[in-house]
């Protein structure tokens, strides 16, 4: 089989459902976060970022960031981990990593019902602009 799928990209099958994350993206060999999440749905969490649904803020927040960011050329990446304690995880991530970088955890949320999508997304593109693609 890998003969004919030798372009695949290849990932072992969760064991557990429980992960914390961090998306990055890759600028000049550096990796810089910009968003630390949790979940108990593992890697099928991060199909809402690419719906990017603008009736769920923290998935439209960054799966418009993400998409953003691609079109500056650069490349996002998600690493992650499984864990039994996912929420404490997140913790301990976000207080190493503030301070040192700005994340999308910080750029609040908005109430769909009464939101402007296109004024939403000039916020996260100013927010990356400005924290996240000058540093």
């Amino acid at each position: 089989m890998k003969e004919f799928y030798s372009d695949f990209l290849d990932i072992e099958f969760p064991l557990n459902p429980d992960i914390v994350y961090i998306i990055y993206l890759v600028k000049d060999a550096n990796e810089i976060p910009i968003y630390v999440g949790e979940s108990s749905r593992n890697i099928g969490r991060f199909g809402d970022y690419v719906s990017a649904k603008f009736s769920a803020s923290t998935d439209f927040k960054v799966g418009e960031a993400i998409k953003y960011i691609q079109t500056f050329g650069y490349n996002v990446r998600i690493k992650y981990k499984e864990t039994l304690d996912r929420k404490i995880k997140e913790r301990e991530i976000l207080n190493n990593l503030r301070g040192r970088f700005h994340l999308l955890n910080d750029l609040p949320g908005f109430d769909y019902s009464i939101a402007n999508e296109l004024d939403e997304k000039l916020k996260i593109h100013e927010f990356v602009n400005k924290k996240i693609l000058l540093s």
